[in-house]
């Protein structure tokens, strides 16, 4: 098996216990931990079943289903940047192993994959600036900008509020570890192919993100209106999926995926910004209520 390093354990046991129900069955969701050593070639083993001696020691699994989904620590991130995907076997002894390199033999299952661009980084956790503005007035500071944005490119303001949320915050200032920069954390080639010259002034971020989104609907939304027409800006929920996974791990990987690309971040990502989509549309005034699925009142 090829080598992995021994700061991998932390990272099983962040996710083991849900990938030994997946695995295992339900025997495996009774165990109060896992159990890993190292070996003299590198490789860590890891199992649920108690071990004693020969190196072995207990790490106790995560309690909880939301604790098994937390992002790995830095050096495994740092890892996977030349791999690409990580993957998993259970051994008929009970271990399961696990590898960044693509492994040769059978059994080998894809554990999760990390993406190009914007989809291979973590929030918050490995960001060159991280966000540091924790004053209640900023989610309000760039309203104007928010609503102008909606006459000009018809995105829901919830929406862009989600967004804006998910990527920095609201502090214009983060520049993620990719080098995504300002509010809607775009991308040095997306500011420039939105025309933004300051991807740290605001009310330009917001109006590039905006753009790039709206584009991005256009190319997914393509649910028919009244009469058979096509209405470009009228999303149902699984366009608007393909609109948000296409934000974060660009167009390409959507389309080679047919939708949401396998990324985990990526998955992260569209779960958490359509959460936070429908937390804002209970907020937003009546006027300004667009629900999941409704026209986007764009230019042309």
């Amino acid at each position: 098996m090829p080598q992995v390093r021994p700061h991998w354990p932390l990272f099983a046991a962040l996710v083991l216990s849900s990938l030994l129900a997946l695995s295992l069955g339900d025997e495996a969701r009774g165990q109060a931990g896992v159990w890993t050593r190292e070996n003299q070639d590198g490789t860590v083993e890891f199992t649920n079943v108690p071990r004693a001696g020969s190196g072995w020691r207990e790490r106790p699994a995560p309690a909880g289903r939301a604790e098994t989904a937390a992002p790995p620590p830095a050096a495994v991130r740092t890892a996977s940047k030349g791999a690409g995907a990580f993957w998993f076997r259970e051994r008929a002894d009970g271990v399961v192993e696990f590898t960044n390199l693509h492994p040769v033999g059978g059994r080998w299952k894809v554990l999760f994959k990390t993406g190009p661009g914007k989809a291979a980084s973590v929030r918050g956790t490995t960001d060159r600036i991280p966000a540091q503005d924790r004053s209640p007035e900023r989610y309000g500071r760039y309203d104007e900008h928010i609503r102008d944005q909606r006459t000009l490119y018809g995105i829901p303001p919830a929406l862009a509020r989600a967004v804006i949320k998910t990527e920095s915050d609201f502090d214009p200032h983060v520049v993620s570890s990719v080098g995504a920069m300002g509010l809607m954390q775009l991308m040095p080639g997306t500011a420039r192919d939105m025309g933004v010259s300051d991807p740290f002034d605001p009310r330009q971020n917001i109006m590039g993100g905006c753009r790039y989104l709206q584009i991005l609907a256009r190319r997914y939304c393509r649910t028919k209106g009244a009469g058979g027409a096509e209405v470009a800006f009228h999303c149902s929920p699984e366009e608007n999926v393909k609109v948000i996974s296409a934000y974060h791990a660009g167009p390409g990987a959507v389309d080679k995926y047919g939708g949401m690309p396998p990324y985990q971040t990526t998955r992260t990502y569209v779960a958490t910004v359509l959460s936070r989509f429908e937390q804002f549309l209970q907020k937003e005034a009546p006027e300004d209520e667009v629900a999941l699925g409704a026209r986007w009142e764009g230019s042309p």
